[in-house]
């Protein structure tokens, strides 16, 4: 598959999809006869990996981190499970935060509906 299907089925821009590749997230994509990078069903769910961490804030170099220690194989499974605990937790404190801040606000939209 084509970086223009692959950016069709999953909601991304080409330009998106070509920028994680040279960041070095998709060491594993072959490449066809002409050099173009050819997709493959499993590497569309990695994509999506990808796209769901950074909509999380993960940032690129941790991707690439899990990218490399998964390559390397089944030893590096608790250094990636370490990895996604503490993106797990700091989601976690920002769910905390996002909490409080939607309180504050409600607080505020009663405050203004008295005046």
């Amino acid at each position: 598959m084509q970086v223009k299907q692959v950016a069709e089925n999953l909601g991304l821009s080409e330009h998106t999809i070509r920028y994680y590749d040279k960041a070095g997230l998709f060491p594993f994509v072959s490449r066809d006869k002409n050099g173009y990078r050819d997709f493959s069903k499993e590497d569309l769910y990695w994509i999506e990996f990808i796209k769901c961490m950074r909509q999380t804030h993960m940032p690129i170099s941790k991707l690439k981190e899990i990218a490399e220690l998964y390559h390397q194989g089944s030893s590096t499974k608790m250094k990636r499970k370490d990895i996604f605990l503490e993106h797990q937790k700091n989601l976690i404190d920002q769910k905390g935060l996002i909490n409080k801040g939607l309180q504050t606000l409600e607080e505020k939209f009663k405050l203004l509906d008295e005046e």
